[in-house]
């Protein structure tokens, strides 16, 4: 389930999601993002990166279909504890 504002929004699983996170700048992080999801069983996962104008950070988009919330939640908390970590929405 995600929450937009004061609603809630129901997610039939498996489903595709796509969510984003924000790193500093590691030539690992993506390598590690997708040994994540392949460990997890992703289909189609897929990780696409684009650098900040001065190179310091990067934002990582991470598509795939999960299986559940269970799922998603646990591959969430595996990408925020690689180091560098700053943000996931």
């Amino acid at each position: 389930m995600i929450q937009s504002g004061m609603q809630k929004k129901e997610i039939q699983y498996p489903s595709e999601i796509i969510f984003k996170s924000i790193f500093r700048n590691k030539p690992y992080t993506i390598d590690s993002i997708r040994t994540i999801l392949s460990e997890n069983s992703i289909e189609q996962g897929n990780v696409s990166a684009k650098e900040s104008s001065g190179g310091k950070f990067i934002s990582y988009t991470i598509s795939g279909i999960f299986y559940s919330e269970e799922n998603l939640n646990s591959i969430c908390n595996q990408i925020s504890m690689l180091e560098g970590f700053m943000a996931i929405f």
